[in-house]
Order: C-alpha cells, then sequence, then structure tokens
C-alpha cells in the first residue's frame, strides 16, 4: 500500500483552508468527509479509510482492524479509531462536547448511511457542505504541481515508446493490446497505474468517433487515425493526455479536421490566465472549431480541472462530464486540460489535449508532444 505523499503540517492547512471556508458557508461544528479524493487530500488516507471527522484545529480518521497498522504512517497528525464509524463519531462530538450541526456531503452519502448518521447525531442537525473541498482542491500547491508533472512525464515517456515502433508494428496489434502495454510501459517508468476510471481509451479508424470509446479486438488500418487518449497516476495524482497518429496519409477530411483542432487547442491554451472566465477560454478553442465549418459536430466541453480526480473542477464549457463553471474565473494554481475534438461518424476523429498550468503570469503547458499534422502521420 502506498503512503501519503505529504506531512503533518501540509495537511493541517489545507483542513484549516477548507475550515475557514466552512465558517463562512455554513453552520457546523465539525465536518465528516467521506468521498475518496477529498480523504486524500485532507489527511493522506487512501485505502482502509471509512471517512475524516475534522474540526477547526484537529482531525480523526475512521478505519477498521484490517488497516490500522497502516494508518500512521498514512495519516500524519491524525487521530485513528478502529470501528463502524457512526457510533465513533457520536462518541467523538461527546468528547468534543459539540451539539449543533455536523457538516456532511449530502451528494456522496447513501440513504442507509445518512439514516444512521441522522440516528447517531440525535438532536445535532446534519448540513450539507457541498462543494467547499472540491472548490479547494481546484488550485493545486506546489506538491500537487509536481507530482502532475511528473504524471505527465511518465505518460509522454510511454506514449513515445509505444509509437515509435511504427505504423507496421501498430497495425499488427488491438486497440485492446495496445491499450495493455500502453499502460505497461507506464508501470515500467514508474506510474502506480493508469488514471482512468475506465481504462485507458485507444480508438482505431472509425471507433475515434466515439469520445469514450471501449478498446475492442479491432486493428488499426492504413490511412487511418488511432486516437489515445490516456494519463498515468502517482500517488493519488493523475494527468490527462490526447494525441491522434495516423497509420498512414489518412483521408482529405481528417487532415482538415486535424488542423482545425490543433488551432482550436491552440487558441484554447493561449486563453488561459488567470481571472480570465471559464466560457472565455472555451469560447476561444469552439471559434476555432466553428469558423472551420465543423460546429455543429462538437459533443464535448474544451476540458476540466485535473489532480486526485481525472475530472475536477474549473469545467472549461459545458457537454463534458465535469458541469461547466461558466463565469468562475481561472486562478493561478489551478490545472486543467484543454481538449478540442471534432468526430465524423462512420470515418473517425481527432481530438488534442493537453495538461495546462495556470501561472501568475499566465500559463505553463505541462504536455509537450508534437501537435501537427505532419508529426501525426507515421
Amino acid at each position: 500500500m502506498k503512503t501519503n505523499c505529504g506531512s503533518a503540517g501540509r495537511f493541517a492547512g489545507r483542513r484549516a483552508a477548507v475550515w475557514r471556508e466552512l465558517e463562512r458557508a455554513a453552520s457546523v461544528e465539525v465536518a465528516w468527509i467521506t468521498n475518496r479524493s477529498d480523504i486524500r487530500y485532507l489527511c493522506g488516507g487512501s485505502e482502509g479509510v471509512s471517512g475524516v471527522l475534522f474540526g477547526a484545529d484537529w482531525a480523526v480518521v475512521m478505519t477498521s482492524k484490517m488497516f490500522e497498522h497502516v494508518m500512521p504512517a498514512q495519516v500524519p497528525g491524525c487521530e485513528v479509531l478502529v470501528g463502524s464509524p457512526h457510533p465513533l463519531i457520536k462518541d467523538v462530538l461527546r468528547r468534543y462536547r459539540y451539539r449543533r450541526g455536523l457538516g456532511v456531503q449530502g451528494a456522496r452519502l447513501s440513504w442507509s448511511a445518512h439514516c444512521a448518521l441522522d440516528e447517531a447525531m440525535g438532536r445535532r442537525r446534519l448540513v450539507d457542505i457541498g462543494d467547499v473541498v472540491v472548490n479547494a482542491r481546484a488550485v493545486k500547491d506546489e506538491e500537487e504541481v509536481r507530482l502532475i508533472r511528473r504524471c505527465v512525464s511518465i505518460a509522454q515517456r510511454g506514449f513515445r515508446e509505444l509509437i515509435l515502433q511504427g505504423a507496421t508494428t501498430l497495425m499488427k496489434r488491438t486497440e485492446r493490446e495496445l491499450a495493455a502495454e500502453l499502460e505497461y510501459r507506464m508501470r515500467m517508468l514508474g506510474a502506480d497505474r493508469q488514471a482512468f476510471p475506465g481504462g485507458i481509451i485507444v480508438a482505431s479508424g472509425p471507433n475515434s468517433a466515439s469520445c469514450h470509446h471501449e478498446p475492442t479486438g479491432r486493428k488499426p488500418r492504413r490511412g487511418e487515425p488511432l486516437l489515445i487518449d490516456w494519463g498515468a497516476e502517482r500517488d493519488g495524482y493523475r494527468c490527462d493526455i490526447t494525441r491522434v497518429v495516423f497509420m498512414g496519409t489518412p483521408p482529405d477530411v481528417l487532415q482538415q479536421i486535424h488542423q482545425a483542432v490543433s488551432a482550436a487547442n491552440a487558441a484554447g491554451t493561449a486563453a488561459v490566465r488567470p481571472r480570465v472566465s471559464c466560457n472565455r477560454v472555451s469560447k476561444a478553442g469552439w471559434d476555432v472549431v466553428r469558423e472551420a465549418g465543423y460546429g455543429e459536430l462538437i459533443r464535448h466541453g474544451l476540458g476540466h480541472g485535473i489532480g486526485l480526480d481525472v475530472h475536477e473542477l474549473p469545467g472549461l464549457g459545458s457537454g463534458g462530464s465535469q458541469p461547466s463553471s461558466g463565469d468562475v474565473r481561472l486562478r493561478t494554481g489551478m490545472v486543467v486540460t484543454v481538449e478540442p475534438g471534432v468526430y465524423l461518424d462512420g470515418v473517425g476523429g481527432v481530438r488534442i489535449e493537453d495538461d495546462v498550468l495556470v501561472t501568475a503570469k499566465g500559463r505553463s503547458v505541462l504536455t509537450s508532444l508534437p501537435r501537427s499534422l505532419d508529426e501525426a502521420i507515421l
């Protein structure tokens, strides 16, 4: 099992910052966090943590007997309690003499968990704290950025190793085999695993017109696109990259689409900077696609935040799995993807995705793989 990648002071600082937001946004004395990524962000715990209960200057992690021995290393600076979480929460509230509101992540609680908590709280109220922790996670600290950079480095090296084998070799393998090989290469380069809950996307020929295609037994053919959307995970953090390569010279329509998508990627990336709204970044990228005549083929948002989850706030435009953040303005420390795509059913699709850090003076593009059509033809 991996231990955490932060110090007790770093996690205490994060909890203190979230607590300040809670004091402004909700009438709670203590918060119970159950979303896995939020737990890791606030205390370092990963597998085996039922949740973290914390107040202004303390934190208690709930776990089971199975994971008790690894918790001290995972959650520095936190008290560890073993057992069923709801009775333990009740005991902690009595110890600290809390009698009012318990903040919970309502959208993350099952009905049975909500009922059990409600019963354990007695006269204390359950207060939904919404996305307070998720919003805090949108801005990355130096350690988080370092880990995302490390993921990018691993993912790019793995991709280069795969693609440098050439079209002739790639066409001998199925989409499933290519996805497995790319994951293997990333693990050998230091990744804990591939980054996506649904697995690496490898889509050949007409399959590349599906935005989130699941790899099959199909093999890429001469002149076809091979779309690969992948990422590496290291110490809980992730990257998210997409490139399309062609098995020789593609049809004219796909060449034109690639050029439009590449230009849209550049325009969207250039719009990323502090205090710019998410809508403005989205518009900058998609306007290029519309001007090229492909506006009706837009199927998803221009991008999204990345970090402990592969899709986080902020969302750049609507249509993606992460809702649009609209007029929310980018802040220094956010890491977002810029991933315009155009898809022709029955023919194929092109998506070019880069990971971009918002800096005090503008942006830093963390990904460096080629984006031009010439370099995409193998």
